[in-house]
């Protein structure tokens, strides 16, 4: 149980330095939380590190500067989810998490939006 009320603290400090955090819902998954907005997740809180949602717009951005793809065990087998760790300076600048929080947030509404087509 302390496990999870330390992923649940971890998420309220990301939810302190993101933007429009009061349209922001913390569901428990993945041995972490996830942060949802409107029913659409768009970032993984687990372990202190945070993962921002990608697609094939925003991929790049984080494979470009090698950052790494969120992946968990579940059933024997290893799962990978199109988040990727958030870069280091999005907690050292109030600017860079709301550019990155947004890019994730858009590319989260773009994945629901192609989906119900």
């Amino acid at each position: 149980m302390l496990h999870s009320l330390n992923q649940v603290s971890f998420a309220d400090r990301v939810l302190q330095l993101i933007p429009g955090a009061d349209r922001v819902q913390l569901r428990r998954m993945f041995g972490g939380v996830g942060l949802f907005e409107h029913n659409t997740m768009f970032a993984i809180a687990v372990n202190e590190r945070l993962f921002l949602k990608a697609d094939a717009k925003t991929r790049g951005d984080f494979e470009r500067r090698g950052l790494e793809r969120f992946h968990y065990d579940h059933n024997d087998q290893s799962l990978t989810l199109d988040f990727y760790l958030a870069p280091a300076e999005v907690f050292r600048h109030d600017r860079d998490m709301a550019l990155w929080v947004n890019r994730a947030r858009a590319a989260a509404f773009r994945g629901k939006t192609a989906a119900n087509c």
